[in-house]
């Protein structure tokens, strides 16, 4: 029985691990922590309601989050606007960052 239990516990910990291991975004000058991607995927994702008669894919993009980054106040920078895909398994599939209506570089 302990075996079972221990196989159940690292197959959970092993489908949450792709979204813990999202790390901080640099986007220009600006940096987005890793909590804060995490936190809106995460929101985002329990909300949704599960389609029982629908086949998800697990690397196919589930769905779309889409939040503002205020950087803390420093000279020359303005609120981001994020737009995350993000699959079953909670990775992100795509990201797209924009400021002032130009799109931003991310690394």
């Amino acid at each position: 029985m302990k075996n079972l239990s221990f196989v159940s516990l690292a197959l959970f910990l092993s489908h949450l691990m792709p979204v813990l291991a999202v790390k901080d975004i640099t986007c220009g000058d600006v940096v987005i922590p890793a909590k804060k991607i995490r936190k809106e995927i995460k929101n985002k994702y329990y909300s949704l309601p599960i389609q029982y008669d629908h086949h998800y894919s697990a690397t196919g993009e589930r769905d779309r989050v889409s939040f503002d980054f205020v950087p803390p106040a420093k000279a020359g920078s303005s609120k981001l606007s994020v737009d995350i895909g993000y699959d079953m398994r909670l990775e992100i599939t795509s990201m797209t960052v924009t400021r002032d209506n130009q799109v931003i570089d991310c690394y």
